[in-house]
C-alpha cells in the first residue's frame, strides 16, 4: 500500500482512528511509570496496588484494541489495507501486554535488593512510551515536512533506547554468573532482566513500523 493511500485511511470522516491511537501510547505511558514505581517499591500493599493499576491499563488497552477493530472492519477497504493498518494496533497492544508481564514478574518473584542497572531499564522504558505518545500526537499530521522530520527524530530515540538496553542486558546477563547469588536468584532477576528487555524491543518494533510507513513519503 502506498503512503498516500495509508494516509488516506485518516481522511476527516476516519480521524476517530487517531484518538485511539493516542488513547493506547497514553496507557502504554501510565502503566511504564508504574511500572518504575514498582521496581523499588518495598511496600507490599503499595507494590499490589501499583500492579492492579498496570493491569487497568492493560485492560483498558485491551478494550482500545477491540474499538479499533469494530470500527476498522465497518470500513470499507482492501485486505491488504487492513492488515498494514491494523499491525500498528496489534504492536502497541503487544507492548502494553509485556509491561503487564513485567509487572506480574516484579509483583511475585520481588527481591529486597533491586540492582541499578534494573532501575535504569525501567528508566529508559519509561523514556521511550513518552516518546511514542509524542509521535501518536504528531502522526495525524504526518504529510507536514516538519511533523513528518519530528516523528523521524523520536523514531530514533526510542531506537536509541533500545539500544542502550540491549546494552544493559548484556552486562547484567554476564554480571549474574560472576556474583554470589543462588541459583534461584539468578533465574528470577534473569526473568526480570529479559522481560524488560522484550519491552523494550516491542517499542521499538513500533517506532520501526512508524518509521518503515514515514519514510516513503
Amino acid at each position: 500500500m502506498s503512503l498516500n493511500n495509508f494516509f488516506q485511511f485518516f481522511v476527516p470522516k476516519e480521524k476517530k482512528f487517531y484518538p485511539l491511537y493516542q488513547q493506547q501510547a497514553d496507557y502504554i505511558a501510565k502503566a511504564a511509570l508504574m511500572l518504575r514505581k514498582m521496581i523499588t517499591e518495598t511496600d507490599l500493599q503499595q507494590l499490589e496496588n501499583q500492579k492492579k493499576e498496570v493491569k487497568a491499563c492493560e485492560t483498558s488497552g485491551d478494550d482500545v484494541l477491540r474499538d479499533f477493530y469494530s470500527q476498522l472492519f465497518a470500513t470499507v477497504l482492501t485486505p491488504f489495507e487492513r492488515e498494514d493498518v491494523h499491525e500498528l494496533a496489534e504492536m502497541m497492544d503487544n507492548a502494553l501486554d509485556l509491561i503487564d508481564d513485567s509487572a506480574n514478574i516484579i509483583f511475585t518473584r520481588r527481591f529486597t535488593d533491586i540492582d541499578e542497572d534494573l532501575t535504569v531499564m525501567t528508566d529508559n522504558i519509561v523514556f521511550a512510551t513518552e516518546s511514542l505518545t509524542s509521535i501518536m500526537n504528531n502522526l495525524e499530521f504526518a504529510d507536514n515536512p516538519g511533523k513528518r522530520r519530528e516523528i523521524g527524530r523520536l523514531c530514533q530515540e526510542i531506537k536509541s533506547i533500545e539500544h542502550d538496553n540491549d546494552e544493559l542486558y548484556g552486562a547484567y546477563i554476564s554480571k549474574l554468573f560472576t556474583q554470589n547469588h543462588s541459583l534461584k536468584e539468578i533465574i528470577v532477576r534473569k526473568d526480570m532482566v529479559q522481560v524488560l528487555e522484550n519491552t523494550t524491543n516491542a517499542l521499538k518494533y513500533v517506532s520501526d513500523e512508524i518509521r518503515s510507513i514515514i519514510s516513503k513519503l
